[in-house]
């Protein structure tokens, strides 16, 4: 007596079934990763526009915090009434001044130390629409402690493909000498 032993395998159509499943799968998966490197990119640089931002801002309060003869463009105080520039004494007793330049449809922070010329301190990919300082007791022999409050709003774009990314922020300053 004989066994018969059938040895069977894969036809072609189960085959090309299964490389198409996984051709299939595999593209999606591709698909999903080149997206999740897309997103990545975008979040680094969104998170280097922001510290950018951040530290202009924490700058410019340290050096108003640490200045005196705080001036909102030649009038006293500028509380009730925002000036788009400010200037004042830094600690090394140089004239530090802050504007805002908006040249065709960008605005940027600047900075002039001096009478220097002007020095940009944002970055590019920032659009700063608003720059505003309200200051008070910036008048020798007035019993308010010198105070000055900064107000930014814009948008930034990380990069041109993005829609942009709009920002408000405020931020204050008091003169740490004494002045009551």
């Amino acid at each position: 007596m004989r066994t018969r032993i059938y040895i069977r395998g894969y036809t072609l159509i189960e085959l090309i079934v299964s490389v198409a499943l996984f051709s299939i799968v595999m593209l999606v998966a591709g698909t999903a990763f080149l997206a999740l490197i897309s997103l990545d990119r975008k979040a680094r640089a969104t998170n280097d526009v922001v510290t950018n931002l951040s530290y202009v801002v924490d700058s410019m309060e340290r050096s108003i915090r640490t200045g005196t003869t705080y001036n909102c463009g030649g009038i006293g105080d500028c509380w009730t009434t925002p000036r788009s520039s400010f200037s004042f004494l830094d600690s090394e007793n140089r004239t530090i001044e802050y504007r805002l330049l908006v040249t065709g449809s960008k605005g940027q922070i600047q900075q002039r130390i001096n009478g220097g010329s002007w020095a940009p301190l944002t970055d590019p990919r920032v659009d700063v629409e608003l720059l505003s300082f309200y200051a008070r007791g910036t008048t020798p022999g007035d019993s308010v402690q010198p105070t000055v409050v900064l107000v930014l709003r814009g948008s930034l774009r990380p990069d041109p493909l993005s829609d942009p990314v709009e920002f408000v922020i405020e931020s204050g300053a008091t003169q740490r000498l004494i002045d009551i």
